[in-house]
């Protein structure tokens, strides 16, 4: 699965881009959780990206046409919020769905392969003003599935809960994955600083892409490092996991107990 989310996501050695430019080089490292499961931790380094103080320096002259792409491109790669509407109105349809007398479980999208895309039109390059179209119309009806299931995915893994009790305790009564996140109704750029605070609509939900989460149906999250402080901190957190010098204690269980059940 690692191998291919490099070659056809980040597009590398393939003849075309990666889902968010064209990837100059990336690092990522793979974890195994307690409960056996595995995650993968990812950098990328897109060919062409300016540095953290060249970004600076074009936001604070006020560029107006930098910044518009700019925040473009950084709105495309992630988003904060469910894509057809507010939690309370994705917990009741993604809640109707999962009863097994509304829809059979053989229907899970998690059980089955993501819904490709039809053939794009050959007369109309915005399908959505032209739902006359019949090939134009097919592809609305997909985008339509399409937002519906990212967000069922989003719902039932990315969503943070506090309720569940694993992120606080009576000695840290904070929530340890730092939630809930700031709301951010619009994108905003600081003309003096430079410091943009993207728009962030749902309070529990980290940032993610929508292409990335319908391929792996699982929990992604995705974000951008726009500050020099920012890259140190996921450099280090990235390439702790393999300078870790001891196992942890539910690894070794895990081996004494391979040992003794041989």
């Amino acid at each position: 699965m690692v191998d291919a989310f490099i070659k056809h996501v980040l597009g590398v050695d393939t003849d075309h881009e990666g889902l968010f430019g064209e990837t100059e080089g990336y690092y990522g490292t793979v974890e195994e959780q307690g409960r056996l499961t595995l995650h993968l931790h990812t950098m990328l380094w897109i060919k062409g990206s300016l540095t953290p103080q060249q970004m600076r320096e074009r936001l604070t002259s006020k560029d107006g046409d930098f910044q518009k792409s700019l925040v473009e491109y950084l709105e495309g790669c992630h988003n904060g919020e469910f894509m057809t509407g507010a939690s309370a109105e994705v917990e009741t349809r993604v809640q109707n769905v999962l009863n097994p007398e509304v829809r059979s479980p053989k229907l899970d999208p998690c059980a089955n392969v993501p819904e490709t895309p039809p053939h794009e039109c050959n007369l109309h390059k915005d399908p959505m003003k032209h739902a006359q179209c019949k090939q134009c119309n097919s592809i609305i009806q997909w985008k339509g599935r399409f937002d519906t299931t990212v967000d069922e995915f989003l719902y039932r893994f990315n969503r943070h809960d506090c309720s569940k009790g694993w992120c606080k305790n009576p000695r840290y009564p904070g929530c340890k994955a730092r939630f809930p996140r700031e709301i951010v109704p619009e994108t905003t750029v600081d003309p003096l600083s430079g410091h943009m605070k993207l728009r962030h609509g749902e309070s529990n939900l980290n940032t993610y892409n929508e292409v990335l989460t319908y391929l792996m149906m699982s929990n992604t999250d995705v974000t951008s490092l726009l500050s020099g402080t920012a890259m140190k901190a996921v450099i280090a957190y990235t390439t702790d996991y393999i300078t870790k010098p001891g196992l942890r204690t539910h690894t070794m269980m895990e081996i004494i107990k391979s040992v003794f059940t041989r």
